[in-house]
This record gives C-alpha cells, structure tokens and sequence, in this order.
C-alpha cells in the first residue's frame, strides 16, 4: 500500500499501533482465539457494557452527546495504558457511568477490536 505525502500517518500513530499490535500478538486470549473472532468478542463486548453510550463502529457520533467514541478514547491512550485502565474499570467524572472491571480476555478482545478500527483509517 503506498502512502502519499498527505495520508502520512504521524510517527507517535505509527508507534502506538505497532506497540498495540505487539500487545495483541502476546495477549493470551489471541492463542484460545483467532484474530477475527477476537475482534469479534471485543465488538460484542463494547456494545453490550459501552455501546448505550459510546459509539462503537469505526464512524458516527456516540448515543449520549457527551460520551466520545470508543475509538477517539483509544487513541487518547498509549496501549499499555489503556490496557490497565480497561483491567481496573475506566473511572470517569460522570457520574452514570458504571465502573467496570473487564477480564483479561475481555480486555484482548476490545483492543483486538479497536485496533482493527484503527487501521483502517
């Protein structure tokens, strides 16, 4: 795939999907699973516990006006970050948010899903 001057993606990008692909690479959900059906878990996962209120899909606003789209909220973190925020329950300073706790494999499967989104962009 080439890319011209103005589809460059920046550097820090470039890093933090390398370093998220190496995650997924050595996630342990990734050997019980193959690569589809864990981007496939993570979706289901998104839009049972996030989907009310944050948008899931690679476009479109979210539900709730104020809730960002989950993929703007994976790019706001480095992936070793946004791991352990969704390990030990993402806390927001709104107040109906619920605070959730995702196993390790359910936390593979939504960077498995928000990664793929990621690079298709």
């Amino acid at each position: 795939m080439s890319v011209g001057p103005k589809q460059m993606i920046p550097r820090s990008s470039r890093l933090r999907f390398l370093i998220a692909g190496l995650l997924l690479c050595s996630a342990g959900g990734a050997d019980a699973a193959g690569p589809g059906q864990l981007r496939s878990q993570g979706k289901v996962i998104l839009e049972k516990n996030c989907g009310r209120c944050h948008a899931i899909e690679a476009v479109g606003a979210s539900p709730l006006a104020k809730a960002p789209p989950m993929r703007d909220i994976y790019a706001r973190f480095a992936p070793r970050e946004l791991q352990a925020e969704l390990r030990e329950g993402m806390v927001s300073k709104h107040r109906a948010m619920p605070q959730i706790d995702f196993s390790d494999e359910d936390v593979d499967a939504i960077l498995a899903y928000l990664y793929a989104l990621a690079i298709r962009k």
